[in-house]
């Protein structure tokens, strides 16, 4: 385990990863850390700042400066701002006597170089004679690398008492199968389901799992970037997100170290999640979305069906990385207009993004899978959001009902209820009515596509849907899907069927009648402001949840829109 952990810490950049992790860990240790990276002033030098005692030794202030992988002569001194000596002349000369809180500045102070490889025979002698001529009886210096930072990680978040080998052998095995990224996940699954499962009740022990789950995801993501494939990091990504947010929600809104601890980690795991989201979608995805057919030919599939299932799960990536965006920007104050411009940019590229990949491959007019609107729905959420893309929008959606209804008449390829890959395959067995019938008896796609031609004004669509229902749907139960009160007890880990449904839509009504019948069960069910990703403000993770583990997206959130705003 110890190699595993240090061949990951080598692979940790400096700035939003390695020094990331540190603060949970010297947490974990018992340390009280009182200055982290990415305050937004500058620090002197110092990356980390915490104050305690380690192996009963006596209690010192401890100053990290971290440097990324191995430490060679080019990180020392060649004349970066960057580079390790003029950081730590700025410790001693600047940070000490004008940053450190007043309450330390009687303490012993060490300064920690950090970094996440080994230290290199190059420079050892260079660092060996400024510590000699620096150091005083108050001021003393440590070497925190690779060795000793994964013999600390084992030491105080991966130990026996707090996770078993039993639990060790689940992130064995998920980092083994890399190569089968749905094996990998499977294992990691366990892995958190079993983190999260504190039995105990108390707050220390909840703590440590959300630093456990933590750690893990990082190990998890540095091998799969490593290995190229990040495809079961972003699976996992996603799901130790939702667990630790179901860890997390009783501390939300509180005071108290406890609840400060849990969201600080918690906000890691977040950043853990949009990173893995980032790359994997900027490396694999978005450079391809302009290329007629690229993505498509890019699944190598055994057959048709893989196109089009990969293809749909792809577009519900893109714009769940939208949707964050989105929400990003909401999040930034009004007068910080440049930070503001860049994630509005940012949405921008992901509008473009979701209309190439959806103009470039022509499988995604066809869907296989009724839930397959799940992956519709999010991308015309996003989508919708600017007046601009309105017609693209119509374009779209025309076509694939056009599309879809033609199939359905000629026995082709037509949405079904089908879940088994292999029953897909074969679908539809048979050109009967009875057949057809009973693979197509219940639908969350044709409402959901109604709603937004209502909103949007789309009657030739609305009209077709409408048609389509009446001439060779009357069999079918269209239906909408709401929260209940027991939602926010599954929706995060997905332990049991929750929501209510509203059963056969009645779509032969005017757009405002049929929207009126949709909406009125949205206020009359309060259910969905009670969802702690909604009061919280961090809504996103009610999408997030809705894509993993295929559950309809809340209609509620289309409600917004008719009241012309976006989530909030």
């Amino acid at each position: 385990m110890k190699l595993i952990i240090k061949e990951y810490l080598a692979s940790l950049r400096e700035r939003k990863e390695l020094d990331a992790l540190l603060p949970d860990l010297l947490s974990q240790m018992g340390l009280e850390v009182f200055s982290k990276p990415g305050i937004g002033n500058r620090q002197y030098g110092v990356d980390i700042a915490a104050f305690g005692c380690i192996d009963q030794q006596p209690e010192k202030v401890y100053l990290f400066s971290v440097k990324a992988g191995n430490l060679g002569r080019k990180d020392w001194n060649s004349g970066s701002l960057q580079d390790l000596q003029p950081s730590l002349d700025e410790i001693i000369t600047v940070y000490i006597s004008t940053h450190l809180p007043i309450e330390y500045r009687s303490k012993p102070i060490e300064i920690c170089i950090c970094f996440g490889g080994d230290l290199k025979e190059e420079v050892r002698l260079n660092i060996s004679q400024y510590e000699n001529a620096k150091k005083t009886n108050d001021l003393t210096f440590s070497e925190w690398g690779g060795e000793k930072l994964s013999l600390l990680i084992e030491k105080h978040l991966l130990t026996e008492e707090l996770m078993p080998e039993k639990f060790r052998h689940f992130l064995r095995k998920s980092l083994a199968l890399l190569d089968e990224p749905d094996a990998s996940y499977k294992y990691f699954a366990q892995l958190v389901e079993l983190l999260t499962c504190v039995e105990s009740g108390k707050d220390a022990d909840k703590i440590t799992a959300i630093r456990q789950l933590n750690i893990c995801l990082w190990i998890l993501f540095a091998w799969c970037r490593e290995a190229n494939n990040l495809e079961a990091a972003y699976l996992s990504s996603e799901f130790t997100l939702l667990h630790a947010w179901e860890l997390s929600k009783p501390f939300l809104g509180k005071e108290g170290k406890a609840s400060e601890a849990i969201r600080g980690t918690l906000y890691a795991v977040q950043n853990v999640y949009q990173l893995v989201s980032t790359q994997y979608l900027a490396n694999k995805i978005l450079p391809h979305t302009d290329k007629l057919h690229g993505l498509s030919n890019a699944v190598h599939p055994s057959c048709e069906v893989d196109v089009n299932l990969k293809l749909f799960d792809v577009l519900g990536r893109v714009a769940m990385g939208g949707i964050w965006a989105l929400w990003t920007m909401q999040s930034i104050p009004v007068e910080n207009s440049d930070s503001r411009q860049a994630a509005q940019n940012e949405i921008d590229y992901y509008f473009v993004a979701i209309k190439q990949l959806i103009s470039n491959n022509p499988v995604l007019f066809s869907p296989y899978k009724d839930d397959q609107a799940i992956d519709i729905t999010l991308a015309t959420f996003l989508l919708v959001l600017d007046h601009r893309n309105h017609k693209d929008i119509h374009a779209w959606l025309s076509q694939l009902i056009t599309r879809v209804r033609f199939n359905f008449n000629i026995h082709s390829t037509y949405p079904c209820n089908l879940y088994s890959y292999h029953e897909l395959i074969e679908h539809p067995i048979d050109h009967s009515d009875s057949y057809r019938e009973e693979v197509t008896a219940g639908s969350i796609l044709y409402p959901i596509i109604a709603v937004f031609s209502a909103l949007l004004g789309f009657d030739d669509i609305y009209n077709e849907i409408q048609d389509f229902k009446n001439k060779s749907l009357k069999h079918c139960n269209f239906q909408l899907w709401y929260p209940d009160e027991t939602s926010e007890e599954q929706f995060y880990k997905n332990g049991s069927e929750h929501g209510a449904t509203l059963s056969d839509v009645f779509i032969n009504k005017t757009k405002d009648e049929f929207l009126e019948q949709v909406f009125k069960e949205c206020h009359e069910n309060s259910h969905f402001n009670e969802i702690s990703a909604v009061k919280f403000g961090v809504w996103p993770i009610i999408f997030l949840a809705c894509r993993h583990y295929r559950m309809p997206i809340p209609i509620h959130f289309l409600k917004m829109l008719n009241r012309g705003k976006t989530a909030q």
